[in-house]
């Protein structure tokens, strides 16, 4: 099985290579300017790098400075763009966040694309990269014979921050410019943590779900929540709810993410067994003054 999935996935890796040069030379031509400052929130991961939670961080740290800003993220990416309305944020879903970027400009100081790495026609946007490994330079490290979407030699790396990312899981926390940790665990019956100890099954819907299950576990074992199971979806799963209406059935205890949770209706989040783990975003001070000297350049 093995002897045949593996090929069948390179050739798929170089479908997909030859696909994305293709789209690029017609549809993702460079093209004009833009006067707003644009920061790109990527990274070469198809998904699961934590490019949301930093997203809302970054337009929230703005805010913050009086800054007027809008987050643009894909239309596809539905879950996270009720994930990014629940915070309070001012948010576009579009196919074409260049078309949308020009359109709306003049009415934000700060313009935020959640995702759009691969997006050529942003020619003097502020690209930052979330990396948990070294980028790849080989189209065998592609979908779906790798988790990456592009190669480094794909961008000017010259114009690209790279950020360093960790979690308290994989002990990369201290090291990290960006850290990313479960700080708690509630449920409709409590605004803080669930009660503990409690056995649970873990869904998940990430693009990197075995870091947020291994992030789970760092956090719940001293509190005493063991994992007993885990399920697996594919990400913006649109059978999400149903998945969790068959679990909570059989009355065990669930736990989910934040934006797993964005796809259930109010029934299932008020349900006592559903437990969803809040997740915390850190940003070094030397991440901090780097992000803040490249706004106020643009923005002086």
């Amino acid at each position: 099985m093995t002897f045949i999935t593996k090929p069948f996935r390179l050739a798929a890796a170089a479908f997909y290579r030859i696909a994305y040069k293709l789209h690029h030379k017609l549809f993702l031509r460079p093209q004009q300017q833009l006067y707003t400052p644009v920061i790109i929130v990527g990274s070469y991961l198809a998904g699961g790098a934590g490019k949301t939670p930093f997203t809302i961080w970054l337009a929230k740290h703005f805010l913050e400075q009086g800054k007027k800003v809008i987050i643009l993220c894909h239309s596809a990416a539905w879950d996270e763009s009720i994930m990014l309305q629940q915070e309070q944020i001012k948010v576009i879903a579009t196919k074409n966040r260049y078309a949308t970027a020009k359109k709306i400009q003049d009415k934000f100081d700060i313009i935020i694309c959640d995702d759009g790495f691969e997006d050529t026609r942003f020619t003097n946007a502020t690209c930052i990269c979330l990396d948990w490994q070294e980028p790849p330079t080989s189209w065998k490290s592609l979908l779906p014979a790798g988790p990456f979407r592009s190669l480094k030699q794909d961008h000017n790396d010259t114009k690209i921050i790279h950020l360093n990312c960790g979690t308290a899981s994989n002990n990369r926390i201290q090291s990290a410019d960006i850290s990313f940790a479960i700080e708690s665990i509630t449920n409709c019956n409590s605004e803080k943590q669930s009660p503990a100890p409690f056995t649970a099954t873990v869904i998940c819907g990430l693009g990197s779900p075995q870091r947020f299950i291994d992030d789970i576990r760092t956090f719940g074992t001293p509190r005493g929540i063991t994992i007993k199971n885990t399920i697996i979806r594919p990400d913006h799963d649109k059978k999400f709810p149903q998945v969790i209406q068959s679990e909570l059935y059989h009355n065990k205890d669930i736990i989910i993410s934040q934006k797993d949770a964005c796809r259930l209706p109010q029934a299932l989040l008020t349900h006592p067994k559903l437990h969803i783990a809040i997740q915390k975003t850190v940003v070094s001070n030397t991440t901090l003054d780097i992000l803040n000297s490249i706004v106020n350049a643009q923005t002086a």
